[in-house]
């Protein structure tokens, strides 16, 4: 059986692929935190929403998840990702690690680790 958090890890990506913004916000908690590293990127789900609205609206990008490794509320995915700027053509393309936990069947925190 699959575990909440592993379910929102497979959604989001899913409506990240799709440029679904809404489908990918919505998997988030009202007061998400997401830290790139140590150190605060932004608060809550509205902010969320306008970091990724210029991405979801100006660029073509996706990614893929080889591995995903889940323990109660906790999960952590080896993610491949690329983007392409629609007006410029440069393509951009990266690996990370991104730390989920889960608050209130939401995704609660996120840390991206690269």
């Amino acid at each position: 059986m699959k575990s909440t958090i592993a379910e929102l890890a497979r959604r989001q990506l899913a409506a990240y692929n799709a440029s679904d913004l809404e489908a990918f916000v919505d998997c988030y908690h009202p007061d998400v935190v997401v830290m790139r590293g140590d150190e605060e990127s932004l608060r809550g789900r509205d902010a969320l929403r306008e970091q990724y609205r210029p991405m979801f609206e100006g660029m073509d990008f996706g990614g893929q998840v080889p591995d995903r490794l889940h323990v109660g509320p906790h999960c952590v995915d080896l993610e491949h990702w690329w983007r392409v700027d629609r007006t410029t053509g440069e393509r951009t393309e990266g690996t990370v690690l991104v730390r989920y936990r889960e608050r209130e069947r939401l995704i609660g925190f996120v840390q991206f680790l690269s």
